[in-house]
């Protein structure tokens, strides 16, 4: 379309800085610095993808029934309002029971010929809806949109941004909030880079989430089997071509609370989790693997698990490692000759001295996970006698000193998106509670001896990660401490700076399984308050 061509819609100051407002006084803080697209924020990304050559098409879908007419009106607007102008808005009203809905979108679509239209005759249920607007759609790119829902005002900018620096990009999915009924921004979620084990916890890409046509193609869109949890299925099955996944670590995406929605009630709609459960078996069937999916009872309401079946016991092998009296500097050492000992092993668990499983299926649920070819390490839950976390996940930091999370919470915390208590991938297991595949011991050349201490183990996980194995926090697999647990603060000094030297390009980025949103000087994820200047004084 010629810029000539482009309704001139620009939003007004007041609307940029209301759509940037929360009742959350914290949330309010951030939203300030980094949620506030302003007017000239938005004229410059105007103009400058004014001048891109070849600037990709994104084809937004957006399924439409029976929806709050100001919702709908707001859907629609926030997308006319996109600083970024070469898009299309495919929409498919799923015969709703009123014909005003079809009427103000033929309106909108008269005066904006990037929005198009079609009326189903008879209601065929979300998939159906959502298959017929993709078939409208002729960008490179399609993005999906809910038709109560809104994205930010910068939203296709970013994504176009991205798909610019990285052309091969299958999938870009970004960071989202909630609108509270009252209108107002909370409940963000902060997102980890690609994480496919995660996918088996729960669909956290969601919402914003933009595919490649081609892919989307190729996997015949949504299936209606799984409807209800269709974007979880597609997925899953996404995740198994091996597509290159690009995370922008903004919020570009505000996801709408109402009394019907499933946002606000989680137990509506139950039919939902059902089709999760559904979608998870069908992809563990697809990859050969062999587990159970169950629904966790103790978080809320759309988290899951599944119990993978363990490799034959023989083929593992248990490595006690005493702390050495307070000489973590002979880790490497020890650790090394007592794995070179285990000739015959496929899998090696390491387990500090004084830790113990708290039941059978705590090495089932370390060893499980080895099912699938990509994963290299998997470390568990860490409890005091308290039942307070000694380890929920390890994050790396620039200092070489790694944060553990929740560290000192009791076990009923369940973590910001509850990161204590789901599977997850994870960029670094416990040097005292985790299990390691052989073969990538053995391809990785084992422990790098420059390293005395446990830190040799953080510098073999970044290695796997290199080389394209993953790493998994399984908190099912639970383990007791009875005596002395090592902190990461008490590693060996000299390791952590030698760490932070030789991974420092990696570090420099941030670790990937942690947003950069969320702080790294206190153990709670909470949201990164140490910013500049406020945007709007």
């Amino acid at each position: 379309m010629d810029n000539k061509d482009i309704p001139n819609i620009v939003p007004s100051e007041d609307e940029l800085k209301m759509w940037a407002t929360s009742e959350w006084a914290e949330y309010q803080v951030w939203l300030f610095h980094h949620g506030y697209v302003s007017p000239g924020e938005w004229a410059d990304q105007r103009q400058r993808s004014l001048e891109w050559s070849n600037p990709p098409l994104i084809s937004v879908v957006t399924p439409v029934y029976n929806t709050d007419f100001i919702h709908l009106k707001e859907c629609i607007y926030s997308i006319q309002a996109q600083s970024y102008a070469n898009w299309e808005l495919c929409m498919v009203d799923d015969a709703s029971s009123t014909g005003e809905i079809a009427l103000y979108i033929k309106t909108c679509s008269a005066d904006d010929l990037r929005i198009k239209l079609t009326v189903l005759p008879e209601n065929k249920g979300i998939c159906y809806a959502t298959n017929t607007a993709i078939e409208m759609a002729t960008g490179d790119y399609v993005a999906f949109l809910d038709h109560d829902d809104r994205i930010s005002p910068d939203a296709l900018y970013h994504v176009a941004e991205a798909i610019r620096n990285q052309d091969k990009a299958d999938i870009i999915y970004s960071d989202r909030d909630m609108i509270c009924p009252r209108g107002f921004r909370y409940m963000h979620l902060f997102k980890p880079d690609w994480s496919p084990e995660t996918l088996f916890t729960f669909n956290y890409t969601c919402h914003l989430t933009v595919y490649r046509r081609s892919l989307l193609n190729g996997l015949e869109g949504v299936h209606a089997d799984c409807e209800g949890s269709q974007d979880h299925d597609l997925i899953l099955r996404a995740a198994e071509q091996n597509p290159m996944v690009v995370h922008i670590p903004r919020i570009l995406y505000h996801w709408r609370q109402h009394a019907e929605s499933v946002s606000m009630n989680r137990n509506t709609k139950t039919y939902i989790y059902e089709a999760v459960i559904k979608a998870l078996e069908s992809a563990l069937e697809r990859r050969g693997l062999e587990g159970e999916v169950f629904e966790i009872s103790d978080l809320w309401r759309g988290n899951f698990n599944v119990r993978m079946n363990n490799p034959p016991e023989e083929e593992s092998k248990l490595i006690s490692m005493e702390h050495l009296r307070r000489k973590e500097d002979q880790y490497t050492k020890v650790l090394s000759e007592k794995i070179e000992s285990c000739t015959d092993s496929d899998y090696i668990i390491v387990l500090g001295a004084e830790l113990d499983p708290e039941n059978e299926a705590a090495f089932q649920e370390l060893l499980g996970w080895f099912q699938i070819p990509e994963v290299g390490f998997v470390t568990g839950r860490v409890l005091d006698e308290q039942n307070r976390f000694l380890h929920a996940g390890i994050v790396h930091r620039q200092n070489g000193i790694p944060l553990s999370i929740y560290e000192g919470f009791g076990e009923e915390n369940q973590g910001y998106m509850g990161a204590t208590s789901i599977l997850r991938n994870v960029s670094a297991p416990h040097p005292f509670c985790f299990a390691v595949r052989r073969r990538l011991w053995n391809d990785l050349g084992g422990l790098n001896e420059e390293y005395t201490g446990p830190h040799s183990v953080f510098d073999l996980a970044l290695r796997a990660l290199d080389a394209g194995s993953r790493i998994v926090y399984n908190p099912f697999a639970r383990f007791k401490c009875s005596g002395r647990w090592v902190r990461l603060e008490e590693l060996p000094k000299d390791d952590a700076l030698l760490f932070s030297q030789n991974w420092s390009d990696w570090l420099d980025k941030g670790d990937p399984y942690y947003n950069r949103n969320l702080t790294q000087n206190v153990i709670d994820m909470g949201l990164d308050l140490n910013l500049p200047k406020n945007k709007w004084g």
